[in-house]
């Protein structure tokens, strides 16, 4: 066959993932969005005339929520329409109504309309956004309608105030848009709207007039419905563009080189701008987008408002549907370097700021100076970024919500100390240096002040080996000390260099510190996780697993850690916590609730989330592939010595705990699986037995009652007793063996369980000799057990039977007159029980051969059975959690049986009165 053959053949994971994804598409509900330009031109009607005709072509339509803003016509059609009750909600002693999306999901409409999608929810509502509510009817598989203006849209929210002049805080992810499955854009002529807006059709009264002094001014309405049309072609060149990928056959462009985009941000408000540019950049060439912080030491200590303008910056791109990384270092250009020839990165954005830091862009110790110098094979692109912009009080508090974290009083006290040492050590030096002066030169006074500012810097770090330096500077004048430096050039430019050299090395002495810090939190993050690991490995039981997670998480970042896991096998709800004390207080409903519903979306809610951020608790679901094993809620996040990304951190210990849970149900579905197919071989070899095992005695008795039957008249009184005394005992070994057979039969099948009891050596040794006293009868017994030997727990019968198997092993396999010894003892784990003859022993290499059914060693003089009896004994032991071994005595001639039980805690006596 041609290797053409071969390269035509379609790429299986390819159409693998084809048929899922067609698959998941059909299960989740459709999108209709009617796009428009701004309030007025036609949304809200166009979407209740669609949802009209729908439901005049037999089409079950419900209306969700609708604004009418007291419209006739737009009424007349809401009218017409079947509507679900508005869910009330009391706020501050206001009753706020609000769309009821669990109504929604019960009553499962074939179509639902939903106005406004940029709206927020009352406070105390599941999601924040009415957005987030639009996704969960999705994924519930409900279609829905519903209307968006493009000011309202993440990505151009600062394009509209830069148009309009006003801030839009009501906004969507723009991945909503692309999303959907249907854009529809109703657009009407700037005129037309404004001649609607006299004519009180968009708003009323007064409202109507600032609307037209303000955001519907003429030229506002031409670049809104420019920017609206400019997103609607994106949209359907983005369809054109995923139509020719689906069908090459009818696509006439080639492929290219994919594209990569990756934007480095850092902790300023500005680089808000930054992360909007990377988006339509990344819109524009139709490709992945990263983005990018490196966490250097200092970074790590900033205030919390830069931190949390971090967040919302790591928040904002997330939600436009960016890949968001953070990374450690201490030259943050190296690592962006470094991560993008990693991520096969073809574009770096970055941002030039504006003002006086523009200036100095080139400067060695800039990120763009170092991007710029050093060898690449990624394009740089610089956008420039605004003066200042200030982060939004809501998004301020988001991202304080991310951080979990504030500058506790101690660390602002140690900070404070730190700067007051350096300068008492800069004021103590000088006075030191007083007090030497005239034994010391003016070098060495020098000298002095070096070695204390490196010591500072070395001790306190960077600015207090500053502060400590300056003090000394201004002491050194102000105790008189500068009177012995002759002013001339030389000593002015020698006593420039002594500064200069001791800022330099108090620098570089900060720096190895803070590279030493950076090392540490390094090495202390991987061995933390590498003990969670190493833990959860040897872990078998989910309690195990989750008490040992939790563990750690307290060891290592301070935080309390609850899991909620299915309470029964099937994976499904209702869901139990573990552990079982948790104390969870008058919350408790609220997040048990939250953990189900986390539980069945597979996403995070709670504190520093957009669902149920109220809540004072995070719930992040344990995930293994596309299904959730639980919820592991995170309480007390109030982090104060953690890592800055403490929460992917978190979301790293969720992943290793799915996987040593997944691996302990793995290992437990395997132990079954190997006991079932043990105890199905038992049945078939005990099925056998009831053939091989009771041959002989059948034999025996069919051959007597033949005899007798034929010979009844000739035979001696005498014989004809003892042939029926040989049909009565072989009659009997039958039964017994029967019972027995049956008996561990019906245990191996499931229809019998073990009944436990605490019972005594002795007594099961004594039953045992006295159902092999025929068999044993000339075979003197030495036994050895202690008379503290704990006492076992097991099923007697079945005990007896193994002592009995061996016993009668015993005595089968040796000499007829030869000692049978019994010894037992015990340690903290294990009680220990072994049957010793003194016989021809197990030929080398059987040792685990004779175990098997139907496996015997034959000695030199023929007996009887049926290879069975090892292994019913070790069947029976393996239920009871013990085991069972075989070898040779060295010293004297025979073999050695022992077998083991778990020791467990007898019962405590209840205590006299």
């Amino acid at each position: 066959m041609s290797d053409d053959s071969t390269e035509d053949r379609p790429d299986p994971d390819a159409l693998l993932a084809a048929v899922q994804k067609e698959e998941a598409a059909k299960q989740r509900g459709r999108l209709k969005i009617f796009f428009g330009a701004a309030p007025g031109v036609g949304k809200t009607y166009a979407m209740l005339r669609y949802g009209l005709d729908e439901m005049n072509k037999g089409r079950d339509v419900l209306i969700g929520v609708v604004e009418t803003h007291q419209r006739s016509d737009t009424q007349a059609l809401a009218d017409a329409l079947p509507q679900l009750p508005l869910r009330e909600v009391q706020h501050r002693n206001v009753t706020l109504k609000e769309f009821d999306l669990d109504a929604a999901l019960a009553r499962r409409p074939g179509l639902l309309l939903l106005d406004e999608l940029a709206h927020s929810n009352a406070p105390g509502s599941r999601h924040q956004k009415r957005w987030q509510d639009l996704e969960e009817l999705l994924d519930a598989g409900i279609h829905v309608a519903t209307t968006v203006n493009v000011q309202h849209l993440e990505s151009v929210n600062e394009v509209v105030r830069a148009i309009t002049g006003v801030q839009v805080r009501e906004t969507v992810p723009d991945r909503i848009i692309a999303e959907a499955e249907e854009l529809t854009l109703v657009d009407i002529s700037d005129t037309d709207l404004l001649q609607r807006l006299k004519e009180g059709k968009v708003y009323l009264g007064e409202r109507g007039e600032r609307a037209m002094a303000n955001f519907f001014r003429k030229g506002n309405l031409i670049a809104l419905r420019q920017l609206a049309m400019r997103i609607a072609a994106d949209r359907v060149d983005l369809e054109l563009r995923q139509f020719n990928a689906e069908n090459p056959e009818d696509s006439k462009s080639g492929g290219g080189v994919r594209e990569r985009l990756m934007v480095a941000i850092g902790m300023y408000p500005e680089d808000e701008h930054l992360v909007r540019a990377g988006y339509h950049l990344a819109t524009a060439l139709r490709c992945p987008w990263i983005v990018v912080h490196v966490d250097t030491p200092r970074g790590l200590l900033q205030k919390p408002e830069e931190q949390a303008w971090l967040w919302s910056h790591l928040h904002l791109a997330e939600r436009l549907g960016a890949e968001t990384v953070r990374l450690t270092g201490v030259d943050v250009a190296a690592e962006i370097l470094a991560y993008a020839e990693l991520r096969d990165v073809t574009q770096i954005l970055v941002g030039q700021a504006q003002g006086l830091r523009r200036y100095i862009w080139w400067w060695p110790g800039s990120l763009l100076g170092k991007l710029l110098n050093r060898q690449r094979r990624m394009d740089v692109v610089v956008h420039p970024l605004p003066l200042k912009k200030a982060v939004s009080e809501e998004s301020l508090e988001r991202s304080r919500q991310y951080l979990g974290m504030t500058i506790s009083p101690e660390q602002r006290r140690q900070r404070n100390r730190a700067l007051a040492m350096g300068a008492g050590l800069g004021i103590g030096l000088s006075l030191l240096a007083l007090a030497l002066n005239p034994l010391l030169g003016l070098p060495s006074v020098f000298l002095l002040y070096l070695v204390g500012t490196v010591g500072t810097a070395l001790h306190y770090g960077r600015w207090p080996s500053i502060i400590a330096l300056s003090s000394a500077l201004v002491t050194f004048y102000a105790f008189g000390l500068s009177r012995g430096l002759p002013a001339t050039l030389g000593s002015l430019v020698t006593f420039g260099i002594i500064l200069a050299l001791a800022v330099l090395i108090s620098q570089l002495v900060a720096r190895s510190r803070e590279q030493e810090n950076m090392a540490r939190m390094r090495e202390r993050r991987a061995r933390n996780l590498y003990t969670l690991v190493q833990a959860l490995s040897r872990l078998r039981s989910a309690p195990e697993i989750l008490t040992t997670a939790a563990e750690q998480i307290h060891s290592t970042l301070g935080l309390s850690t609850a899991f909620w896991l299915p309470a029964g096998a099937d994976d499904g709800l209702p869901l139990r916590l573990l552990p079982e004390d948790t104390d969870l207080g008058e919350q408790r409903d609220g997040l048990q609730s939250a953990a189900v519903w986390v539980f069945q979306h597979g996403r995070p809610a709670g504190m520093g989330t957009d669902t149920l951020s109220g809540l004072p608790a995070l719930m992040l679901p344990i995930s293994a592939g596309e299904r959730v094993l639980g919820v592991m809620m995170v309480s007390d996040v109030e982090i104060r010595r953690t890592p800055a990304d403490w929460l992917r951190y978190m979301e790293t210990i969720t992943r290793l705990v799915a996987v040593a849970l997944e691996s302990a149900r793995t290992f437990q579905r395997r132990s079954e699986a190997d006991l079932h197919l043990q105890l199905e071989r038992m049945q078939s070899a005990l099925l056998s037995a009831v053939s091989h095992d009771l041959r002989t005695p059948l034999t025996t008795i069919l051959g007597s009652l033949a005899t007798l039957e034929r010979l009844h008249g000739t035979l001696p009184e005498a014989e004809q007793q003892q042939l029926i005394r040989d049909i009565r005992t072989e009659t009997e070994r039958m039964s017994q063996t029967m019972e027995r057979i049956l008996r561990v039969a019906a245990l191996l099948s499931g229809g019998a369980e073990l009944h436990k009891e605490w019972v005594p050596l002795t007594e099961i040794l004594g039953s045992a000799r006295r159902e092999r006293e025929s068999l044993c009868a000339d075979r003197p017994f030495n036994v050895q057990i202690p008379a503290d030997l704990p006492l076992l727990h097991g099923d007697p019968t079945l005990l007896t039977q193994v002592l009995g198997n061996l016993i009668e092993n015993a005595c089968r396999y040796t000499p007829p007159g030869s000692a049978v010894d019994i010894q037992a003892w015990a340690n903290p784990q294990e009680i220990f029980v072994c049957v010793i003859d003194h016989g021809y022993g197990i030929p080398p290499g059987r040792e685990r051969e004779i175990f098997e059914r139907f496996s015997r060693v034959k000695p030199p003089v023929g007996t009887g059975g049926s290879g069975l009896g090892l292994a019913i004994a070790q069947s029976v032991l393996q239920m009871h959690g013990g085991r069972i071994w075989a070898s040779n005595q060295v010293m004297n001639r025979g073999a050695k049986f022992c077998f083991s039980l778990p020791r467990e805690a007898p019962p405590s006596l209840p205590k006299e009165e």
